[in-house]
């Protein structure tokens, strides 16, 4: 792409769209951006090419075409001479592939993270070696032949997952009652968080951001970040009429969805498949402005409950499997029965209450401008279905937050808030988005059950009264227990159905069996990171993937990560159930160094610079344990700083120890202080009241390969004197 050229032609100024509307003047910047677009942007053709590979340049088409004509060449005179020559610029021609292969592939392992899946490198590798698998486009009987046909049961079937049919006569009268109670949207234009945008503001939301496919006005980000400085800030300029207004653009609020097959799912039911939601880029920057403000609000004035860590700063998965770990342990160690449910919300996000979300909104004191950009970012939305090229017909969002909308999660967490009002403090219970987890200890099963069951009953009431659903079929109780003999399952209600009583279940990723072994899990662990360990198989055995650096790097991002995840909860596990995990470390050491199979591990580690999986999990627990001891606002403070039953674990040496323990003793084996001073990393300064830093790049014209050192220091000094007045600080 010419960006310079399209910086140029895709110039903004605020004069251009300040007689139009709001939906004119976002049609104008998205048409605008477009025309510069299509002058500067090649666009990719539906015809896949004969050399479809992502690593071809072109230095590999002229020394192909070199090539060719040599081979013309000794064709026609077939001298010695003519061979030599042919035989050198083919030569030349491999040499060229393989570099090109190697640097795409060293940059593409560069941008993976733990994240990427194993599938997605499988794609990239299939790619590089020129292999495509062409999309299937779903085929349902009982529907027409025709694409555009496919594509409206699709739309149909999703429209129908947010329609008000799935609520409860009961909750309909009340739903129709209180919205005929008009809420308060003026008011608080002097609020901090209604203040305008700044530029600074806009440029961290871009940059925040990796690069995603664009909505149906085909802009994505990598086009609003070659904007001008100019065109920014006309930009910045639309956006804050936006806000003053509280208005949500139209064309932001119309969105196309692709669907994707569910592993393991019937292809010919539309109920197979997820939507994916593509919005406009333009639309999801702007919701991201909004989002950090709501966020520092709702983090300020300690609104979200305590124990919800899904999508918050500071907070994580880990927080509540160490939370759930640790009851589980201590109820052990005094032998007590842990009777933990797992619910499950059915349509949580395609059924929420818009006019909930907003009047609880409006309890928390939000007023003004982002009340009613979330108000007009909430309603009148519609979607279609896009399979290939065709494109359904356009479709209602009655109810819900919008799929893959910025502001949706956060939006989602305000409303199921008041959840954890309801839940009897008796008991313990874990937050996660939509992930609902409540448990209860006690050495008399029927206490269990009564104490559950009363807290179930709440959390149907609060359901109904909010409209959502908990499924009974996907909803599962698990019974924790270690003491001997026959001890009968507990029987718990839900919606007139008995909850499902199973010897374990996966939460957050990590599978918890009654017992707390964590066989089962190690014993799933173990079978996907050797599933991911064949790409360093066959790469391993590839002339451009075999590097040991780009192998490790590999390594660690597909299967030392999956490793290390919970594994300073299932560290717990017995030595000789952990043990089954080795081999898939060494496994993965090996192929990346090429070592051979008999090299000793000691060696092996050294080598690749690796530590064993056993010494990286002490290292993890150490960490995060430092981590929450810096933060006595974390939910997993109290389990981190003392065990309740420290006492009863040292009488009864032989149960296992909560992670508060063990990370105790390494402690004092390690000699380590007990200085907790961490980096504070919460919220000091307000999103609007965050200045541009100066900084000075004069360095950034110096390369150190073509620079002398003398030189560099030379300019340091100059530099050095030069702000000889402030305070200096240097870093890695």
């Amino acid at each position: 792409a010419d960006w310079a050229l399209f910086s140029r032609k895709s110039e903004l100024v605020p004069s251009m769209f300040s007689s139009f509307t709001h939906d004119d003047a976002t049609a104008y910047i998205t048409e605008h951006i477009i025309g510069a677009a299509l002058c500067s942007i090649p666009q990719t053709s539906s015809n896949i090419p004969k050399k479809c590979k992502p690593w071809w340049n072109e230095d590999c088409s002229t020394t192909k075409n070199n090539q060719d004509k040599a081979w013309g060449v000794f064709r026609r005179y077939p001298t010695s001479v003519n061979l030599i020559e042919f035989k050198r610029r083919r030569a030349c021609a491999r040499w060229t592939r393989k570099q090109a292969k190697g640097k795409s592939w060293r940059s593409y392992l560069s941008s993976i993270s733990s994240y990427v899946p194993a599938k997605e490198v499988w794609d990239r590798l299939h790619k590089v070696e020129g292999k495509y698998h062409c999309f299937t486009i779903p085929l349902f009987p009982s529907s027409g032949a025709s694409l555009l046909d496919q594509a409206n049961v699709l739309g149909t079937h999703f429209a129908a997952v947010s329609n008000s049919t799935h609520y409860s006569p009961a909750f309909l009268k009340r739903k129709a009652s209180m919205e005929k109670t008009r809420r308060c949207f003026t008011g608080g234009a002097s609020a901090p968080y209604n203040q305008p945008f700044t530029m600074v503001k806009l440029k961290v939301a871009l940059n925040s951001r990796k690069n995603s496919a664009p909505g149906p006005d085909g802009i994505h980000y990598d086009m609003i970040r070659h904007l001008s400085r100019e065109s920014l800030s006309a930009l910045l300029a639309y956006f804050n009429g936006l806000w003053s207004d509280g208005y949500f653009p139209a064309e932001w609020k119309r969105v196309e969805v692709i669907p994707l097959l569910k592993p393991g799912k019937d292809p010919s039911l539309p109920a197979s498949y997820r939507p994916i939601a593509l919005s406009s880029c333009l639309g999801k920057t702007f919701e991201r402005l909004i989002n950090r403000r709501l966020i520092y609000f709702l983090e300020q004035h300690n609104i979200l409950d305590i124990n919800q860590c899904g999508c918050r700063p500071d907070r994580s998965t880990t927080d509540q499997l160490v939370r759930l770990e640790t009851f589980v342990r201590e109820a052990f160690v005094n032998r007590q029965h842990c009777v933990s449910v797992f619910f499950d919300l059915d349509k949580a996000y395609d059924t929420t209450w818009k006019y909930g979300i907003l009047r609880d909104l409006s309890m928390y004191g939000i007023r003004g401008r982002m009340l009613q950009c979330i108000r007009s970012f909430l309603y009148k939305r519609t979607f279609r279905v896009r399979l290939g090229t065709t494109l359904s017909d356009w479709f209602v969002q009655e109810n819900g937050v919008p799929q893959g909308g910025v502001l949706s999660v956060t939006l989602f967490a305000i409303k199921i808030n008041s959840l954890t009002k309801v839940i009897p403090p008796s008991l313990s219970y874990s937050l996660y988005v939509d992930d609902i987890q409540i448990d209860v200890a006690s050495c008399n099963m029927p206490s269990c059950e009564r104490q559950l069951q009363l807290a179930i009953n709440k959390m149907t009431t609060w359901a109904n009264e909010n409209g959502f659903r908990f499924s009974p079929e996907k909803t599962v109780c698990v019974h924790f227990s270690l003491r001997r003999g026959r001890h009968l399952d507990p029987t718990l209600i839900l919606n007139g159905n008995n909850i499902a009583v199973k010897t374990e279940h996966k939460f957050l990723g990590v599978t918890f069996d009654r017992k707390l072994t964590f066989i089962p899990h190690l014993k799933q662990l173990k079978q996907k990171t050797l599933q991911a360990s064949n790409i360093l198989k066959v790469l391993s055995h590839k002339s451009w993937g075999s590097d040991k650096k780009c192998l490790l790097r590999l390594y660690s991002s597909l299967i030392r990560s999956r490793l290390d995840y919970g594994s300073i909860v299932y560290a717990s596990a017995r030595p000789s159930a952990l043990k089954m995990l080795d081999p898939v470390h060494h496994l993965g050491l090996r192929l990346a160094s090429g070592a051979f199979r008999t090299s000793p591990v000691l060696s092996l580690y050294v080598d690749c610079h690796e530590m064993s999986l056993e010494k990286r999990r002490q290292l993890l627990s150490l960490t995060y344990a430092y981590k929450i001891l810096s933060d006595p606002s974390s939910p997993t403070y109290s389990c981190i700083q003392n065990s309740r039953f420290s006492r009863q674990f040292n009488n009864k040496p032989t149960v296992v120890r909560p992670l508060s323990l063990r990370v105790e003793s390494l402690r004092t084996s390690l000699n380590l202080t007990n200085d907790f001073n961490l980096l504070d990393s919460s919220y000091h300064t307000a999103p609007w009241n965050v200045k541009p830093i100066c900084c000075d790049w004069c360095f950034t014209k110096f390369r150190k390969q073509r620079v002398s050192p003398l030189i560099l220091q030379q300019e340091f000094y100059a530099l050095e004197e030069k702000y000889k007045d402030y305070n200096h600080f240097y870093t890695d």
